[in-house]
């Protein structure tokens, strides 16, 4: 969903997260996707225990 689709309230709820996401707006289901996907082959079959981040850079900027 892009940002002039969401509910004004919405909206400002999301207005800081996205301020300090580096990429932005909020990630679309079919950027995730791709991941979960993955996760489910049998290509990943020994990824075990991970935490896989997928937050736009979020958190590589330190916050």
């Amino acid at each position: 969903m892009k940002p002039e689709e969401m509910d004004p309230s919405i909206m400002m709820m999301y207005m800081p997260l996205m301020a300090r996401t580096p990429l932005r707006p909020i990630a679309e289901p079919q950027e995730i996707s791709g991941l979960v996907t993955f996760l489910c082959l049998p290509a990943a079959s020994y990824i075990t225990g991970q935490v896989i981040v997928v937050d736009g850079a979020y958190t590589a900027g330190g916050f």
